[in-house]
């Protein structure tokens, strides 16, 4: 079964596994951080129109549509940052997912090593206790 060293190198692999798991799982909470800062600027920014729209006076009605403008390109800009970050965020998922069944499928393979390590060990141990009990037997016929 499996030795030392390979519980050793999987026991590794799972640590290395779970490290690449957690960076990209912190990579994928800076982005949505990211996204969720870009809907509060949009909404704010819909918000400071609106509020602009209503307080417009006389003397600012003729400058009114090209600050809508101007805001509706602001707008459009956001939602390009937002698509962008939905793919990259789609990505990093699909990569976390591949990364948690990597990890997973590491986390089996040791476990299955360490049980049979384990029941090689009992075994060995058992088939020493054998051979203690025959020769103590033998020895106790003997002196009969």
């Amino acid at each position: 079964m499996a030795g030392r060293r390979q519980i050793a190198a999987l026991r590794l692999i799972n640590s290395i596994r779970q490290h690449e798991l957690d960076a990209i799982g912190a990579e994928l909470a800076g982005l949505r951080a990211q996204q969720s800062a870009l809907t509060d600027q949009s909404a704010a920014l819909t918000q400071r129109a609106i509020d602009e729209q209503a307080g417009s006076t006389l003397e600012t009605q003729p400058y009114l549509p090209g600050y809508l403008s101007s805001v509706d390109r602001q707008q459009r800009g956001l939602a390009a940052e937002g698509d962008a970050l939905n793919g990259q965020i789609g990505t990093l998922e699909d990569a976390l997912f591949e990364q948690f069944r990597a990890l997973k499928t590491t986390q089996t393979v040791l476990s299955k090593a360490q049980s049979g390590a384990k029941a090689d060990a009992d075994r060995a141990e058992q088939a020493a206790l054998d051979d203690a009990s025959r020769a103590l037997f033998a020895l106790q016929r003997r002196s009969l």
